[in-house]
């Protein structure tokens, strides 16, 4: 018998194990070059050093509308609402084919057509329960709106509760900190509930960690059938920290834990937007990125490169003719929804328009978009 005099066959195995293993762990530690390495080396002013001149103010009292422009926006207390959902898709999908013949190509007929309207709309922790639930009225009983992502629904649970009166739905988590504040809400005539999942994407700040604490943040994935079609239509809702944006430098980062941990946040939701189920995806979300500045800039790590070839913001598609700005007291476009580019490519999703309502007592103005599945 010939005898082996090649290498050992334990230095193989472990060279082999390395290769497949170092690119995984690479990629889920990467985080944007510059803004981790301007943090790490302690770049982040500390709390008693002297701000460099904005034009937005540097703080906000929490008595003041504007606080996604710099107030700190940690987990309140948490609300009385009790009922805990499950954390998984509770229901099967409708996707699966049933039924055929082994090796047979499943008939799928045509799909008529549907036009919807996605809403994204922070709410505004510091309103009455009275003034956000008058706003989230407001908002639902427009009829081009059919789903709403909300964000800082921390004590809206009441709120949600009357909006099942009007006919609508709607699903959060109030077990885990912070998770509370994400809420997907939709009209109960027009989709049924499929299944929904929470992921945490990246750890708070506490005080004394850094200049600007803010609660551990979320994305909740919520997964509906439309009942016309009987396909399905995932939403993707979450929020990003305050203080992330260089408003001296528009589109890039600050030099802050806050902005590193976005970043990070940022790269698991595209992740999660590529795994989500349903024939289309949409995504609402308050990100704190001015859109327009980051489209120009396209940043490293921002809103445009993460989401590149995986969604596409209604703001790339229709741009910003006659909309509002979304966060008034900073005068920027920070609320988006976002649909799913390979959707878009197949000609599934098209974006028909926009609109920012306002008259509505919170901070932001709601952003409404009008989408036409197929």
């Amino acid at each position: 018998m010939r005898r082996w005099a090649g290498p050992p066959p334990l230095l193989i195995a472990v060279t082999v194990l390395g290769i497949l293993v170092a690119p995984a762990v690479s990629h889920a530690d990467a985080g944007p070059p510059a803004i981790e390495q301007a943090v790490l080396a302690g770049a982040e002013p500390g709390p008693t050093s002297t701000p460099t001149p904005s034009t937005t103010p540097a703080t906000t009292p929490a008595t003041t509308p504007g606080r996604s422009g710099g107030a700190s926006t940690r987990d309140p207390a948490p609300d009385t609402e009790s009922d805990v959902e499950p954390e998984e898709d509770s229901q099967p999908g409708s996707d699966a084919t049933t039924g055929a013949a082994p090796g047979s190509r499943p008939t799928v007929p045509p799909i008529t057509p549907q036009k919807i309207g996605v809403a994204s709309f922070n709410q505004y922790v510091q309103l009455s329960g009275a003034a956000g639930l008058d706003d989230a009225r407001a908002l639902t009983s427009r009829d081009g709106v059919d789903v709403v992502g909300w964000q800082e629904g921390f004590v809206a649970g009441p709120i949600y509760q009357a909006l099942a009166e009007d006919g609508w739905a709607t699903r959060r988590y109030v077990r885990a900190r912070g998770s509370r504040e994400l809420a997907v809400s939709w009209r109960k005539d027009r989709f049924a509930f499929v299944g929904s999942a929470l992921h945490k994407l990246a750890d708070g700040v506490a005080e004394g960690d850094g200049r600007y604490p803010f609660g551990t943040r979320y994305a909740l994935r919520v997964t509906l059938r439309d009942r016309a079609t009987g396909e399905q239509l995932s939403v993707i809702n979450t929020h990003l920290p305050q203080r992330i944006e260089d408003l001296e430098v528009p589109g890039t980062w600050r030099t802050t834990k806050n902005a590193l941990r976005a970043a990070r946040q940022l790269d698991r939701l595209a992740e999660i937007w590529e795994r989500a189920p349903g024939r289309w995806v949409v995504g609402t979300g308050d990100y704190n990125i001015a859109a327009l500045a980051d489209q120009r800039a396209r940043n490293s790590g921002g809103v445009v490169a993460a989401y590149a070839g995986v969604a596409r913001s209604s703001y790339s598609l229709l741009g910003f003719e006659g909309l509002q700005p979304t966060h008034p007291y900073s005068g920027r476009f920070i609320d988006y929804v976002h649909v799913a580019q390979p959707a878009l490519k197949k000609g599934r999703i098209e974006v028909l328009g926009q609109r920012t309502p306002g008259g509505l007592s919170s901070d932001h103005r709601p952003l409404v978009v009008r989408l036409k599945l197929s």
